[in-house]
């Protein structure tokens, strides 16, 4: 009865932590990431829809830039959207097929939140700088690198008032970018609208004025980056041209230009047109970087385990072994113990824990180094120091052995781990008895 009891509890106990598992845990706060399925915020499926409702090519990329040739796609005149920070990290050979995709001729719309942090990545500021630099550099195969110019602080207390503004400052919000020069991509267009967070870039400066840290671009190439946006002074440039191989990155410092928020500005879609008129070829394609957002083709652990039919095998395989648990079998019936005749052995080993349990071991350490000393005697016919200068002289018996059989014998001052003296007696006996 104690057994079956006892079975039933663990078998409880089993499913109980069986339907844990399988129970969603506590509910994550879900943000908007720049992908073609999400209809939030950042999202771009409303763009994705918009373009392919008036016949334009697009494709939802859910592979790595690695397997980009593998598409059915044309070899030049397509454009993709980008967004920087990357949520799934890109391999540096990632980077490397997208740098030569781009100079084949194809072009590419770099969204960056370099003014502006995107709630889809949990990561601070340095880091977020730090990954979108590199970014930069690896796609422009370091032709092109960003550098932030900081504001060189005042050195006054930090009083509440401050901490209210610093609080204000990084609650986002949205900005007007106006063109910085003469560009077909601005036919027809006043002002963009996009999200920023505004203590990104300003701050008090020494004299205690607003100033504001602004972003450039160095180039290590003969062609240089146009400026094509401003925020609101002429430094913060919002947007510039780099020219790769046979295409061309359009980096803006602001992630949510195309974005389901901002798209219904009417300005804001003219400036997509306008861009899709001046990359997009008449076969070509707009291509949206989802895999790097959570959506792919490949193995996804998130879609893997949220499948149904997952979870019902797993029940499946929990009923069954509670049955099996609870149900009588051979495994729970009473253990027969069987009778077994006393041997000699038997005698040896409980003499040996007796004696083991009952001398002490500087005894028996002493005893033992004795009985190997008197062999050694009889075969050397030598006793006393005597035998212990044969020992040393002997070459194939270590100094450390030696010394730990007089400590044992008491021949000198110490002790010795009883282990180690029969390692020792073992060496000894071998190479002279």
């Amino acid at each position: 009865m104690r057994d079956s009891l006892i079975t039933l509890a663990g078998a409880l106990l089993s499913l109980f932590l069986l339907v844990s598992l399988l129970s969603p845990g506590s509910v994550q706060r879900q943000f908007s990431r720049p992908t073609t399925e999400d209809d939030g915020k950042h999202g771009l499926k409303a763009a994705y829809r918009w373009l392919a409702e008036n016949n334009v090519n697009v494709f939802s990329m859910r592979k790595p830039f690695s397997r980009i040739d593998q598409e059915n796609l044309p070899v030049s005149g397509n454009l993709m959207v980008l967004s920087l920070p990357l949520v799934r990290e890109a391999l540096d050979s990632e980077w490397q097929a997208l740098n030569e995709w781009i100079s084949r001729g194809n072009s590419v719309l770099v969204l960056a939140g370099i003014y502006h942090l995107p709630q889809w990545r949990e990561a601070n500021e340095w880091f977020r700088e730090s990954e979108i630099i590199t970014a930069i550099e690896a796609i422009t195969a370091e032709q092109y690198t960003l550098r932030h110019h900081q504001i060189e602080k005042s050195d006054t207390e930090f009083d509440l008032i401050d901490l209210q503004k610093s609080i204000q400052a990084f609650k986002p919000s949205t900005v007007s970018l106006s063109p910085a020069a003469e560009h077909a991509l601005f036919s027809e267009i006043t002002e963009l609208h996009s999200w920023h967070t505004p203590g990104l870039y300003q701050d008090e400066d020494q004299t205690g004025a607003v100033a504001s840290a602004y972003w450039s671009i160095d180039s290590e190439s003969s062609r240089l980056a146009l400026r094509l946006l401003f925020a609101k002074t002429q430094k913060q440039t919002a947007m510039w041209l780099l020219p790769v191989g046979q295409g061309w990155v359009y980096l803006s410092a602001f992630p949510d230009l195309v974005s389901n928020s901002v798209l219904d500005n009417i300005d804001n879609a003219r400036w997509l047109a306008n861009l899709l008129a001046l990359t997009v070829a008449d076969e070509g394609y707009v291509i949206f970087d989802d895999y790097h957002f959570g959506l792919s083709d490949l193995y996804d652990p998130e879609a893997f385990f949220s499948d149904k039919r997952l979870h019902n095998t797993l029940w499946f395989v929990g009923a069954f072994w509670l049955i099996y648990a609870l149900g009588r079998s051979p495994r729970l019936a009473p253990l027969q113990q069987h009778k077994r005749n006393l041997v000699a052995t038997d005698f040896i080993e409980a003499t040996a824990g007796f004696v083991s349990r009952r001398v002490k071991a500087r005894a028996l350490a002493h005893y033992l180094a004795a009985r190997l000393l008197e062999e050694l005697s009889q075969r050397t016919q030598l006793e006393g120091d005597a035998l212990w200068h044969w020992l040393h002289d002997h070459p194939a018996v270590s100094a450390h052995d030696i010394s730990r059989l007089q400590r044992a014998t008491g021949y000198v001052g110490g002790s010795t781990k009883l282990i180690q003296l029969t390692r020792s007696i073992d060496r000894i006996h071998k190479v002279i008895v």
